[in-house]
């Protein structure tokens, strides 16, 4: 059995946390959307860097800074929208009764993907 590259292993988890934040908003579950939105971006972090040949999650405690350091000097316009995500993460996270900050959140994390699905040639849906 051939192994599954990093690459193949973070594109299933973009995919799989899209759709699932895509399918907990729509059923109103805000607490998880703003985790889920957030664990899809970084995921999808992962895909450019790993074609890069970068691996930020080999280092786990330093994994978060260095991978949203390094996305933002490449898409320094998506900053605002990676902002949007983490505050909407700890917002959601806490408060989990803000439909209009999830939404915020799932349009953030859609404008984050299109961006990056651009740059790595690669599809997230």
């Amino acid at each position: 059995m051939a192994a599954v590259s990093d690459v193949e292993v973070h594109l299933r988890a973009v995919r799989e946390k899209r759709l699932a934040a895509l399918d907990e908003f729509g059923k109103r579950r805000f607490m998880v959307v703003g985790d889920l939105a957030i664990k899809a971006v970084e995921q999808a972090v992962e895909v450019l860097a790993a074609l890069e040949g970068r691996h930020f999650h080999l280092r786990p405690r330093s994994a978060h800074s260095e991978r949203m350091r390094w996305f933002k000097e490449r898409f320094p316009r998506l900053s605002r929208d990676v902002d949007e995500l983490w505050g909407a993460y700890g917002a959601l996270g806490y408060e989990s009764i803000d439909g209009d900050r999830a939404k915020k959140a799932v349009e953030a994390m859609e404008r984050v993907l299109v961006a990056i699905e651009r740059k790595a040639r690669v599809r997230f849906r």
